[in-house]
């Protein structure tokens, strides 16, 4: 990939980010806002920043487990290098630079991204629907029919997608079309591999225990999000607990739909919008917490993605050769 442009990408990333947080700075009023942080009690950060460590750390793990399922010559350590570098693809428009991971991939194993890019997009599509029913703990609870299309549109849309992969028939005769059709033709070997790897992780086996570990690893995350939401004056307590896991993760599928670099705008504006009408918090409160929040998970990302690349740039560098590290685990 070109670091250039990857640069490019950040920066206008970086910008829009700046007018999303001073609109919300704006929105929760910058002077009791302001107090709100200075009262913050910050030693709660660290387990919050440990919760989303917890969240990228199974979501790796199941990176790592896909990429053994279909086979792919590629150790841990390397399998953590590339998923550590793809945290800086959060902030491409709709994430759609995290398929560059296909490309790392290839780089240190010599497997064809055409077999590797339908796990970022198992990944990717289990995760999602690890998060919409996370949200529906409390979907019927939100009143606001925009978020609730939002997720119901997402989750037929995933469950749409699944069921044609699964009708293997219907599948491999539109391939076997494609073989035929001009232009398409030259695609079609390549959408094969993308079909068949894609329709051996989408398994039903492999399904389910891939949306558990999702569930797992974004209630972690929704978590940490309720410690934010303690320490800004919420209520203790189980049912507050679960609305907090619930909205964060429809605030997060709200940022997919809306696709900008890291949900920038979708995301925050959801945060403190449900964070008022779910759990009453003032409107200042609620922006401290969707700031604070974003910091622990999208920022906390960016910088592990940036170390990162710092450390193995050449991951993004075509190799004429495979990387080989058999001693490492």
């Amino acid at each position: 990939m070109d670091r250039r442009r990857l640069g490019v990408q950040l920066l206008w990333s970086l910008l829009l980010a700046l007018l999303v947080y001073i609109g919300l700075i704006v929105y929760g009023d910058w002077r009791q806002l302001s107090a709100l942080l200075a009262d913050f009690p910050w030693g709660w950060l660290a387990p919050t920043l440990a919760l989303t460590l917890v969240n990228f750390g199974v979501r790796l793990l199941k990176w790592h487990w896909y990429l053994r399922l279909i086979r792919t010559p590629i150790s841990f350590g390397q399998s953590a290098r590339i998923y550590g570098i793809s945290f800086l693809m959060m902030m491409t428009p709709g994430k759609v630079g995290e398929f560059v991971r296909a490309f790392m991939v290839r780089n240190v194993s010599g497997a064809p991204v055409s077999v590797v890019a339908p796990v970022v997009l198992a990944e990717r599509m289990t995760d999602g629907l690890a998060m919409i029913l996370l949200a529906g703990i409390g979907l019927l609870a939100v009143d606001d029919a925009r978020i609730r299309l939002a997720a119901v549109t997402a989750l037929l849309a995933i469950a749409a997608i699944i069921v044609a992969i699964q009708i293997r028939p219907l599948a491999l005769w539109y391939l076997g079309l494609g073989h035929r059709l001009p232009l398409v033709n030259r695609f079609a070997d390549k959408l094969s591999a993308f079909y068949e790897s894609s329709y051996f992780l989408l398994q039903p086996k492999y399904l389910a225990a891939s949306v558990l570990i999702g569930v797992f690893s974004w209630a972690s995350q929704g978590l940490a999000f309720y410690l934010v939401l303690l320490g800004f004056g919420a209520v203790a307590g189980v049912g507050a607990m679960l609305t907090s896991i619930s909205a964060f993760n429809m605030s997060t599928v709200v940022g997919a739909v809306v696709a900008t670099p890291g949900g920038l705008g979708g995301v925050e504006s959801s945060l403190a919008a449900l964070s008022i009408q779910l759990l009453g918090l003032s409107r200042p409160a609620a922006a401290a917490a969707a700031l604070l929040i974003r910091f622990a998970t999208l920022w906390f990302g960016v910088a592990i993605g940036l170390v990162s690349l710092a450390l193995w740039p050449h991951l993004l560098t075509t190799q004429k050769k495979p990387e080989t590290e058999a001693q490492e685990v």
